[in-house]
């Protein structure tokens, strides 16, 4: 009996886990049976128990920055995680092995490749990382997000195919959600989230600047703060009724469609779900991420007057209401309704040209 099995790895947080997401709901809906290989972290073990999809967990860790001593346990990780790879995928025998992004992705693929299987990457954003610029060189096929990626990738088998934005996202509808979060629906909705790890000084400034607007009635706001910084925002927040604060949220779908301003990091799926529903939007780059990726991203739909781009360390109460100002008296949400192919089927029909081959 052929194999139907499709390894996704994915690593990290959420905006590794989503895209994968996506695409595996699209080879579970042509009749194959997707697995994820991913890293022991809580983000990633609890979406997928959510989402209900297969996985299998492998310990590994961050690549250090530095050379340093620390780079002997992120070698040793990454061989028990390439050795248990061999192990697992000569017992499912995949009929392809998909990379979305994390360190977890080299041993995976690379074992893969050991075995003669399709391999595919897919990278998110404008300025690829380091592992995908190196996997790049031995994959079937590597797929990209944003355009200005090529130039980093020396192989020509490159395919721009777009974020593989969930379903959901797109069919949410409004007064479903409204209902949901027991919202009004004669003001003005803010939808602030930091990323799956939530974002400490965003977080703040946020609160400082929308907890006195909603109190008096000018706004509502649904804040997603993160698991670590939910207790304290939601202490701050207290009872008011306008100010409805979030640990974490799976049904973020709801939540984009019942905001009109959008106030959020630039991840590359935040960006292409902003751009898929047409929303106002206030993007803080988070300052840490490897190459400065977030803040190119980010300048991907700058040109956009729905979108205004702060930068963390500009960011501040007088900063965001300010831009808040601007951006209200513009809200106007036009969802993008000419995507003939999304990127998932896209690259669905392009991994299987390769696996039927």
């Amino acid at each position: 009996m052929v194999s139907k099995n499709i390894i996704i790895a994915a690593s990290g947080t959420g905006g590794h886990i989503y895209p994968g997401i996506a695409l595996a709901k699209e080879f579970k809906y042509q009749g194959y049976n997707p697995i994820f290989f991913i890293n022991n972290n809580t983000v990633s073990t609890e979406i997928l128990k959510f989402e209900e999809f297969e996985y299998i967990a492998f310990a590994t860790l961050g690549m250090p920055r530095k050379i340093s001593f620390s780079f002997i346990p992120f070698l040793c990780k990454m061989i028990i995680s390439f050795l248990k790879a061999l192990k697992q995928i000569a017992t499912l025998r995949p009929v392809a092995v998909i990379g979305t992004g994390g360190y977890i992705a080299a041993p995976i693929i690379f074992a893969a490749k050991i075995l003669d299987k399709e391999t595919f990457i897919h990278e998110q954003n404008t300025v690829p990382g380091k592992a995908n610029i190196f996997l790049n060189k031995i994959t079937d096929k590597t797929f990209i997000s944003f355009k200005y990626s090529e130039k980093y990738f020396k192989n020509k088998n490159v395919i721009v195919s777009g974020y593989p934005v969930r379903e959901d996202i797109l069919t949410a509808t409004k007064g479903k959600a409204i209902k949901l979060f027991g919202l009004k629906d004669n003001i003005i909705t803010i939808l602030v989230f930091g990323g799956s790890l939530g974002a400490v000084k965003l977080n703040e400034i946020a609160r400082e600047s929308l907890a006195d607007l909603s109190l008096k009635n000018k706004i509502q706001v649904l804040h997603i703060t993160g698991s670590k910084n939910y207790d304290k925002i939601q202490k701050q927040i207290e009872n008011n009724q306008n100010y409805k604060v979030f640990g974490y949220l799976h049904n973020i779908a709801d939540a984009y469609v019942a905001s009109d301003i959008v106030i959020c990091r630039s991840g590359a799926g935040t960006i292409f779900e902003l751009k898929a529903l047409g929303k106002s939007a206030i993007v803080v780059p988070y300052p840490y991420a490897t190459d400065n990726h977030q803040y190119w991203n980010a300048k991907e739909i700058e040109e956009d007057k729905k979108v205004i781009i702060v930068e963390e360390k500009y960011l501040t109460k007088e900063k965001l209401s300010e831009a808040l100002y601007i951006l209200k008296d513009n809200i106007k949400n036009t969802a993008i309704k000419n995507i003939v192919k999304t990127p998932q089927k896209l690259m669905f029909e392009e991994i299987k040209k390769c696996i039927e081959s």
